[in-house]
């Protein structure tokens, strides 16, 4: 063993030297398409690197990943003389693939014929290849177009055919999103069944029906959907390549000759079903004697790893090492951020020291001139106030070519969506300009699924034209209230198509039929009595006073478990403002016209065309830099939030079997990580000392990051 590892060891001197002296001509050509920017010693280590193993590159933030990856692509094609069409170059995201199919026709100077893909395009692209190759091999998997409407449609009809109503509401997961989840953890129909029959039977969701055995009855009538009308989703998009590769060998065989090289960005992402078909297409060799054709290419970095709610956990790319037979390379040199932003990075994840690779940023730019601090605000309007006044001040101070203010270079990040309540309200007021994805986030209360769902309730009974649509649209708002006290829809569906068949009834059996299923206080009880007291108003004339309509809901178990007190105290305050019906119907018309507007505004943005600042949630903005970076709303129960657990405390078998990944401390860390690192040289970390008039305590993650705080003071 030692004789081999000093014959490699050897071998590998010898080639780099040689790689030294005759390799100089593609590297100055790779250097002056890189805009005549050289590459440092780490990036050329993962550049030449000869590839007698599988290679594993972890890099970290603002390491210059992207353009080493592309570069030794093009390096395999220029100097090494590599077919670009043995080459695959597989990312998560629309974007990031763009990004990365230019800058490798940048460095092959516009020809290049290396195929670049997201995980999806490349998977279904790759199954159609095959049943068009290898006809027999149709039998696996579905053939057909992705369709996601008509999934979720298909899905909805068989909730009601096999009255699942209480499963698709249980825990509020519903039954498409455990799907979803186990699927991409790649579990096959069978393994779900056996996840209802271990962990959900003993919970009597169905009465007098053993809920694994219904459920597999829905999977089967799905799939046969499915197959009949000739839809899939992107799920099974997936999963279609799955199988047909563990149960065709010659498929299997095809596509394991096809790619010498398949490069994987952002591998910290990757969910188990992804990480199985890549294995099929690649397999483990570090146990066993094969030697295969094609080599990966990995890049990613374990402390950026914060889509654990989707598959994703760094476990993957940290255990990489004991299945395949690899060398690993490190990129830890940070060209984006100042020093005392590296430092703060450093110092942070560290705490997460039991659940990472062992490493350290290190800082290319060692100016410290710039602005790197925590501040604390009475409350989240004058922390919104404070960020709007500062976000002005840095515009001033890099003017466009015309004097005015040049907002691009600023990015708002926020843990939740509360967070963007009261800083729309000042950005508006203070006429700065901004851009921002329009979805639920956007739509304001609107967006918050236990408020989302009564009001299309509402609004169903507002414009009901028949009396008989009318008392539809009441069931479902009996039984929604009923949800609210985690009354199962059964027993609520039951109870109130009882109560339509009689002429007439009154509110007192609504309240009687609560009490029998829970225990209420004298107050709960008041408190339904108002909430059916508001609905019979509208029901009756269109009344609704929206103030005592809050106070009903908020009282309620499911409110009180779900929403954190800042977003019930927002929920009050948005209702009581918009006062009745009318109110709140144009609170609607105006959230719904900015979130259409919007679409519009972030494409000119992403264009160039339209000078803003950037907000966005921390989820959303891994792979992005800005010189000013402003985290907003970094205080206790929002980041890290209010359902954080430490991950040593979790069932996390358990927890994948239910489709209920836990939000964990280490993840909610590596979330403030991937915020700090976004900024290139003033990073602003804000905090409310109080929400809803109540104390809250600065995040842990400012004292971990060793971040200085400042006092504000109130001009």
């Amino acid at each position: 063993m030692l004789t081999k590892l000093s014959n490699y060891i050897k071998s590998d001197l010898i080639e780099r030297e040689t790689n030294e002296t005759q390799d100089r001509d593609t590297l100055e050509q790779l250097i002056v398409k890189n805009g005549g920017h050289s590459f440092s010693e780490e990036q050329l280590r993962a550049i030449r690197f000869p590839m007698q193993t599988h290679l594993r590159i972890i890099a970290g933030a603002g390491s210059g990943k992207t353009q080493t990856i592309c570069a030794k692509a093009a390096y395999l094609v220029l100097e090494k003389a590599v077919d670009p069409k043995t080459i695959m170059m597989c990312t998560f995201s629309r974007k990031a693939k763009m990004e990365m199919e230019a800058r490798v026709n940048q460095y092959l100077g516009g020809y290049a014929r290396i195929n670049v893909q997201t995980f999806h395009s490349w998977f279904n692209a790759e199954y159609n290849d095959l049943v068009r190759q290898i006809p027999s091999a149709k039998q696996w998997g579905i053939e057909a177009e992705v369709n996601e409407e008509h999934y979720y449609q298909a899905i909805n009809q068989l909730i009601k055919k096999y009255r699942l109503y209480n499963f698709d509401k249980f825990e509020d997961r519903t039954i498409a999103s455990r799907i979803s989840y186990w699927r991409n953890m790649g579990y096959s129909d069978q393994e779900m069944v056996n996840f209802i029959a271990k962990y959900f039977d003993k919970e009597e969701i169905l009465p007098n029906q053993q809920l694994s055995k219904v459920f597999q009855q829905f999977l089967a009538e799905l799939e046969k959907l499915k197959r009949v009308q000739q839809f899939i989703n992107f799920d099974d998009m997936l999963f279609n390549l799955k199988q047909i590769l563990e149960k065709d060998e010659s498929a299997r065989h095809f596509l394991q000759e096809k790619y010498r090289y398949i490069f994987i960005d952002e591998f910290q992402d990757i969910n188990p079903l992804q990480k199985q078909i890549v294995a099929l297409i690649c397999p483990p060799d570090k146990q066993s004697e094969q030697i295969n054709s094609g080599k990966l290419i990995i890049v990613g970095d374990d402390d950026q790893s914060i889509y654990y709610f989707r598959g994703a956990e760094p476990s993957y790319i940290k255990e990489f090492e004991q299945e395949y037979q690899q060398t690993t390379l490190q990129l830890m040199t940070n060209y984006r951020s100042d020093a005392p932003i590296v430092e703060a990075g450093n110092r942070l994840i560290h705490y997460n020291a039991h659940d990472r690779l062992e490493k350290v940023m290190t800082a290319n730019k060692t100016t410290t001139v710039h602005d790197c601090y925590g501040i604390g605000f009475p409350d989240d309007e004058a922390e919104a106030a404070w960020i709007g006044q500062k976000i002005q001040s840095l515009a001033r101070k890099t003017p466009l070519a015309d004097g005015s203010p040049d907002y691009r270079d600023t990015m708002v990040l926020f843990p939740t969506r509360v967070q963007l309540r009261s800083l729309l309200k000042q950005l508006e007021k203070q006429n700065v300009p901004f851009v921002t994805p329009s979805n639920d986030d956007l739509l304001g209360i609107f967006g918050l699924p236990l408020f989302k769902t009564l009001f299309q309730q509402l609004e169903m009974l507002a414009s009901a034209t028949s009396m008989q649509q009318k008392n539809e649209a009441l069931k479902k708002i009996i039984q929604q209230y009923a949800f609210f006290h985690y009354i199962k829809f059964d027993v609520s569906a039951k109870f109130s198509e009882e109560l339509f068949s009689k002429n007439k009834f009154k509110i007192n059996e609504l309240i009687a039929f609560l009490i029998s299923e829970r225990k209420l206080s004298q107050a709960s009880q008041d408190q339904a009595k108002e909430f059916f007291k508001q609905i019979y108003l509208f029901y009756q004339r269109q009344q609704l006073d929206l103030a005592a309509f809050a106070a009903a809901l908020l009282t309620t178990p499911k409110f009180k478990k779900d929403l954190s007190d800042e977003e019930a105290d927002w929920l009050q305050k948005e209702l009581s403002a918009a006062g009745d019906w009318p109110g709140l119907l144009e609170a609607f018309q105006q959230t719904s016209q900015q979130n259409q507007g919007m679409k519009k505004r972030l494409n000119d943005y992403n264009q160039e065309k339209l000078n803003a600042v950037y907000l966005l949630s921390i989820h959303a903005s891994k792979g992005l830099g800005k010189k000013n970076i402003f985290v907003k709303g970094v205080y206790q129960d929002a980041l890290p939030n209010h359902h954080t657990v430490k991950k040593a405390d979790c069932d996390l078998q358990k927890a994948k079997g239910e489709a209920a990944p836990p939000t964990t401390l280490e993840e909610q860390r590596r979330l403030m990580y991937v915020a700090i690192t976004r900024a290139k040289e003033n990073l602003y970390v804000t905090f409310p000392k109080t929400v809803n008039n109540k104390t809250t305590a600065a995040s842990p993650f400012l004292k971990e990051a060793g971040l200085p705080l400042k006092e504000y003071q109130e001009k």
